[in-house]
């Protein structure tokens, strides 16, 4: 860990200065965090918007960074305009009472982006290392569908499913997505029934099981790992259209960025130098890929000089069909740890101004039976 230059004005006095009202201890405990590695368990109504803007513009307005050395990531657009208009005008507030230099009109300004478009925007830059060529465009899901529905009515093979078109597509769509998803090529995938079918044919029978053979549950694995192994050439058709059509869909385009990242650390290099300031939103609800290509970009205790943010609350994890999992918001500690291999820091925001005591309450006696559960949202 580098030392640091001691900060100008404190978060209390930055909030007096914006006419707000001065943040709790908690708060602010996050807000004037020196830079480095950071991960804050902000429960729900916790202010978690308000604490990371007041996060950009303390480091800012100290010196740290500039406004176009901000990036801010985020799931959906309208979070990602929210965070950006209260970044914008609070900094446009600071250089008004003489805090903070204007922003510089030509370009001078914060980048708040969703994952996916940041992931669009590293392979238009970058993308020919894969390769991936910079006019690729990111399709629709109805165009997604149509394409493999040609693929599979085209399909000049016998199929071992006894399925409609239809029903084929979609499950062709499922298995690609969660391939890409979790990094995992066809060629990963395709023989993996037959050890599958191996192992499960030499296990011993269970205490109360009459015969010896698999059980009905097991049988029905591996008819699933055996179905999906037919898919397989679909899938890899699929690919070859859309490489040809020069398309991706989302999950390509994720598993794409993931490869970029973690095969060639110049463009972590390039992204670091550029951007001081990184805020991971809803880190929680983060998937596989996702969390590559971040650690790749940002992470393995490669700057410690960068402030990168990562909020979110396990609690409220809510992607988990598509792969997301929340147990990647306490693994974000070892996974962007400072050069040392010191883990990151933890912070929390627990105070939720959202709703009265008495909801929070209820709340947190029902959330408590959960397994692992903590207490995230307190009453002021």
């Amino acid at each position: 860990m580098t030392a640091l230059k001691t900060p100008q004005y404190s978060p209390a006095e930055l909030a007096a200065a914006l006419g707000l009202f001065a943040p709790t201890g908690e708060q602010a405990a996050v807000i004037s965090a020196p830079p480095g590695p950071l991960v804050v368990i902000a429960g729900a109504g916790a202010g978690k918007t308000e604490t990371m803007a007041a996060r950009v513009v303390w480091l800012v307005a100290n010196g740290f960074a500039t406004p176009a050395q901000v990036l801010g990531l985020t799931f959906t657009r309208k979070a990602a305009g929210q965070l950006l208009r209260r970044v914008r005008s609070r900094l446009a507030r600071l250089a008004g009472a003489g805090l903070v230099a204007p922003a510089d009109e030509s370009g001078d300004q914060v980048t708040v982006s969703t994952y996916h478009a940041f992931a669009g925007t590293l392979l238009r830059e970058h993308g020919l290392l894969l390769p991936v060529e910079p006019d690729t465009r990111l399709i629709s899901e109805t165009e997604r569908w149509q394409l493999a529905f040609d693929v599979v009515c085209a399909h000049p093979g016998e199929l071992a499913i006894d399925k409609t078109p239809a029903a084929v597509t979609a499950m062709v769509l499922r298995l690609s997505g969660a391939l890409a998803e979790h990094l995992v090529d066809t060629d990963q995938l395709r023989d993996t029934h037959v050890e599958l079918e191996r192992l499960v044919h030499t296990l011993p029978a269970g205490p109360y099981q009459r015969d010896r053979g698999p059980s009905q549950w097991l049988r029905g694995m591996l008819a699933t790992q055996t179905e999906r192994s037919e898919l397989v050439p679909l899938i890899d058709a699929l690919h070859q259209r859309m490489h040809a059509d020069r398309v991706m869909d989302f999950g390509m385009q994720l598993a794409a960025a993931a490869r970029l990242a973690s095969r060639h650390p110049k463009v972590g290099e390039q992204l670091r130098a550029r951007f001081r300031v990184v805020l991971l939103d809803e880190y929680q609800d983060t998937g596989h890929a996702q969390r590559v290509a971040l650690s790749g970009l940002f992470g393995g205790g490669a700057d410690d000089g960068l402030a990168l943010t990562a909020v979110g609350d396990p609690i409220q994890s809510i992607y988990g069909w598509r792969g997301a999992s929340a147990t990647n918001l306490p693994r974000f500690t070892t996974e962007f740890p400072y050069a040392d291999g010191t883990p990151a820091p933890t912070l929390e925001v627990r105070t939720s101004w959202r709703n009265p005591p008495s909801a929070l309450h209820v709340a947190n006696a029902v959330s408590a039976e959960a397994p692992g559960a903590m207490r995230c949202a307190q009453p002021p």
